[in-house]
């Protein structure tokens, strides 16, 4: 069952992956605003706050709102994308001083965060780039006293067993 947040970003998702698979290598940014009042009250109402701080290990997406971008991003990758996918959360964009909470349509910008992914090219180049990773950095690691495809859990592994849906 997909995390019921990141199923509203499955169309942003796949626009967003579009523009990466068109510039592979290349990283394609965009701004991923906050969730509206309204918003975050409809997910509240259903037990999930959208606003409090990513719970997957290394906090990465810093909120849950980016996670489920980022876990819609992953989901619509896997289903038909090839290449490797990375997804980066930057730093926080205050609002324009024209941004009114209460009534969003009328103009500004909302406060965001900056977002960026790319497709890897992959073959020999995505090797090398797995093997500058740091152990921290891994979702798997190789188990220890095997030899080939035998993995284990590793320090940004996500516990389903966690998660409020």
């Amino acid at each position: 069952m997909p995390d019921p947040v990141s199923v509203e970003f499955e169309n942003a998702a796949g626009r967003l992956l579009a523009r990466a698979y068109a510039k592979r290598g290349e990283w394609v940014s965009v701004r991923l605003a906050d969730p509206t009042i309204r918003q975050a009250t409809m997910w509240a109402n259903r037990g999930i706050v959208v606003t409090g701080p990513d719970t997957v290990p290394g906090g990465a997406a810093k909120t849950r709102w980016a996670r489920a971008l980022i876990r819609a991003l992953y989901r619509q990758h896997k289903q038909g994308g090839s290449g490797s996918l990375r997804v980066e959360v930057g730093r926080k964009i205050p609002a324009s001083p024209q941004f009114d909470p209460r009534n969003p349509g009328a103009g500004g910008f909302p406060p965001s965060r900056q977002f960026r992914l790319q497709i890897a090219r992959g073959g020999s180049v995505a090797l090398r780039a797995v093997r500058r990773l740091p152990d921290s950095q891994r979702i798997y690691l190789p188990a220890s006293g095997t030899e080939g495809g035998k993995y284990e859990m590793g320090p940004r592994w996500s516990n389903p067993a966690d998660r409020d849906w």
